[in-house]
């Protein structure tokens, strides 16, 4: 069959049929013959198909981010179907595995982390950037429609979460264009934010006209509302004193005392407004001037600059829209002679280990590819595809040119490297981790629902505030800043005193008093958090619900029609006023006597309770059934064994539900994952620590511990089934003859290498399993 389609196409290439259209060819084999018409060119051969074996590792850590299970290594090697491979990979595009692997990639690409900013005030922001891109992986949103909403947020985390692309630069918006134009455009600009850039055509005028779009975002932790409420106390100070009133007089004298009066008000803003903070984008109308060093000979330093694009198309500006609209449009337009290349480039280095350009985030003005023909292609089928990239990596990943062998030479940087096979390559960090967790759990890439339900109440908690404060009225958040400077002034003796402590006990040294004031000075912040939930934020609440309760329960059947402050505002009412309690009953009833934990975290608790308690439920459900399934019954062993692998299984969750990045000195930060600063800033190198962790680390116990996947796939099987199970598990494959009596004959000279810890600590070792072939 395969002789016969090699006959038909040599063919039609060397009888072109003049007047009508020839036999249309896939993308995939289009691709395929720019590649060989290369290789021929050069005088090179393509290399042959892979075997089944390497093939189903190859494509399973591709696309979904791990190595098969073994009865997938199996069920795909055994299958005599002619299309499986194509199959394969329909199956694997789009499901769970992908979603987290995606992630994966895109969170490298957009430095994606869960303290955005490096401050805990960004967890929120950070997990709902985190479930917004993860949704837009699983619904496949087209590529242009993503990028068009991440560089157009704007609004809160709650509202808008792609407004985490700007969180993640808070206030360093020229240098998040310099990253935009690195990952969207292919292009680093960022030397040109001082000076001329030395090796490209980018000026510094180019530079503040491109960021002259984005400029009027303004990441802020300020809100209107506190200025709003200064002018009201300020303009209450002039009336009494206008009128001469002592008893007004003294009612505002808090405000009368000048700047150290006022310095307290905002003092008091600052913890009012502290948990919403990094949470909000907000479009404004200032614009961007150069600096006040600018020295060429175009402008004058402090000059006011105008949006406008370097290259391309011209970024249309109207007075219907915004600069910020203008630019997305023009960045992500199909006309944009950069934006496609370069996002079609990334796929194809994903897939192969190589771009058809390199670097791939380098573009300059002379920039050209190897083959221009196969670059040129690739970029209209993304177009063609409308920007789908399921369906683009769909046509990469069935290419003979990726189903080749791999080359095992390293490509030279600047040399053409000319696609005879992708390049061999070392497992990422997350691929090694989630390789490990498919050894050991069940179920490998079932998405984590208790993260999903802690980024949901991380958010809930910071909306139910900001719904609390940013609708009071100016004098309302006067009287409400006035009670909380008190409450300040109370207890600041308190936390001077308990920050006193601190400092002493670090002075001496002594861990325990440390701790010990260290929990005073927190007990005390305790103490002014609840107090400002309860006189702060519960009137604000109360507010919006005494305006809201009629149209709850009105509209209850139409709630999916709800906007997101809607949607929020019925899910707040159900948990409150439920069975017509007043508001101050359904609060009564949700905090009862455990004030402690504030007011917020109660409601949170009563809004999440039913998801909360599936989850429970549904824990325990699995608890049972394996306990069942496995036969632990009140044998103290198994328990105890059972025990040790639930502790192991809350540790080992895929990359894509571990914070990011991983906290240093976890395994996947040892082999090289990114710590997010850059883009693309992982590492594939070779270190000492990761060494050691193979090789004395607790990845070893985990793979065979007594209920992991791997251990009771062998249960009750002898030597030989043994190691056939383990090789296929590990290396999608059977061991050869060699193998064999290599582990037969060390097991003979000591039988604690023939044992399972044994074998599965050699292949660990094996270069065969970090690398993908």
């Amino acid at each position: 069959m395969m002789k016969s389609r090699f006959l038909c196409l040599a063919v039609i290439f060397a009888f072109p049929i003049l007047g009508t259209a020839g036999p249309k060819i896939s993308p995939e084999e289009r691709i395929d013959q720019l590649v060989v018409k290369q290789l021929r060119e050069n005088e090179l051969k393509p290399n042959k198909l892979t075997s089944d074996e390497v093939f189903v590792r190859r494509i399973y850590l591709d696309l979904i981010g791990r190595i098969p299970t073994r009865q997938e290594a199996v069920a795909f090697i055994e299958s005599a179907d002619a299309e499986k491979r194509s199959k394969l990979i329909d199956s694997l595009i789009g499901s769970d595995g992908y979603v987290s692997h995606q992630y994966n990639y895109w969170a490298d690409l957009l430095r994606a982390r869960t303290t955005l900013s490096g401050n805990g005030n960004s967890a929120p922001a950070g997990y709902a950037y985190e479930m917004w891109l993860k949704d837009a992986i699983r619904e496949n949103k087209p590529y242009d429609d993503l990028v068009y909403e991440l560089v157009t947020a704007s609004g809160s985390t709650w509202e808008n979460p792609a407004v985490g692309y700007y969180i993640r630069d808070f206030g360093m918006p020229l240098d998040n264009l310099a990253i935009t134009s690195q990952v969207f455009l292919g292009t680093q600009i960022v030397c040109a934010q001082c000076h001329d850039h030395p090796f490209d055509e980018w000026t510094q005028m180019d530079y503040y006209h491109l960021s002259a779009f984005t400029y009027p975002l303004v990441t802020t932790n300020g809100h209107p509302l506190q200025k709003q409420a200064l002018n009201v106390g300020k303009k209450t100070n002039r009336k009494a004193k206008k009128k001469g009133k002592q008893a007004d007089m003294e009612m505002t004298s808090m405000m009368a005392g000048g700047n150290d009066d006022e310095k307290d008000l905002k003092k008091a803003f600052s913890e009012i407004f502290f948990p919403v903070r990094f949470n909000n984008v907000v479009e404004t109308r200032r614009q961007l001037r150069l600096p006040h060093d600018y020295q060429y000979d175009d402008a004058n330093p402090k000059d006011k600059v105008d949006p406008a694009t370097p290259f391309g198309n011209e970024a249309v500006l109207s007075g219907a829209s915004s600069p910020l609209t203008a630019f997305g449009e023009w960045l992500t337009s199909s006309e944009n002679p950069r934006f496609t290349k370069v996002m079609a480039n990334r796929l194809w280095k994903k897939a192969m280990g190589v771009g058809v350009i390199e670097p791939v985030d380098d573009f300059k003005s002379g920039t050209t590819a190897h083959n221009p023909e196969l670059m040129e292609y690739l970029e209209k089928l993304m177009v063609d595809l409308d920007y789908d990239l399921q369906e683009f990596q769909r046509v990469l990943y069935n290419t003979k040119t990726y189903q080749r062998e791999s080359n095992l030479e390293e490509p030279v940087p600047g040399a053409p490297y000319y696609f005879a096979g992708p390049i061999l390559r070392r497992m990422t960090a997350e691929q090694v981790w989630d390789s490990i967790v498919a050894l050991v759990l069940e179920n490998p890439d079932e998405p984590d629902a208790e993260r999903k339900l802690l980024a949901e109440r991380k958010v809930l908690t910071v909306q139910l505030i900001a719904e609390a404060i940013y609708d009071q009225s100016p004098r309302q958040m006067l009287e409400n800043a006035r009670e909380v400077s008190a409450i300040q002034k109370d207890l600041s003796e308190e936390i001077e005193l308990a920050q006193q402590k601190v400092m002493q006990a670090r002075e001496e040294g002594d861990p325990d008093l440390i701790r010990q004031a260290s929990s005073e000075v927190k007990e005390i912040r305790k103490r002014l958090a609840n107090l400002i939930e309860e006189r702060v934020y519960r009137e604000g609440l109360q507010d919006k619900l005494s305006e809201w309760e009629p149209v709850v329960f009105a509209n209850d059947s139409e709630s999916t029609d709800l906007s997101t402050e809607d949607a929020f505002l019925t899910e707040l009412a159900e948990a409150v006023l439920q069975d017509d309690r007043s508001f101050d009953e359904g609060m009564s009833e949700i905090v009862g006597s455990n004030e402690g934990s504030g007011i917020v975290n109660q409601l949170v608790d009563a809004i999440t309770a039913e998801k909360r308690d599936a989850l429970i439920e549904q824990r325990v459900q699995n608890d049972k059934r394996q306990k069942r399934k496995w036969g632990i019954a009140k044998d103290k062993k198994d328990r105890s064994a059972y025990r040790n692998f639930k502790q192991v299984s809350k540790r080992l969750k895929r990359a894509s539900e571990i914070n990011s990045p991983a906290p240093p000195g976890h395994f996947l930060r040892e082999f090289g994952q990114s710590d997010r600063e850059l883009v693309e800033n992982a590492s594939d190198q070779a270190s000492i620590t990761q060494a050691l962790a193979m090789l004395n680390g607790p990845t070893l116990g985990a793979v065979t511990n007594k209920y992991s996947v791997l251990t009771r796939d062998m249960k009750g099987h002898n030597f030989k089934d043994r190691l056939d199970i383990i090789y296929m598990s590990m290396l999608s494959r059977l061991p050869t003859p060699e193998e064999r009596a290599i582990f037969r004959n060390a097991w003979e000279a000591d039988p604690e290498s023939g044992t399972v810890p044994g074998i599965v600590w050699t292949l660990l070792n094996t270069r065969q399993f970090l690398f993908i072939q």
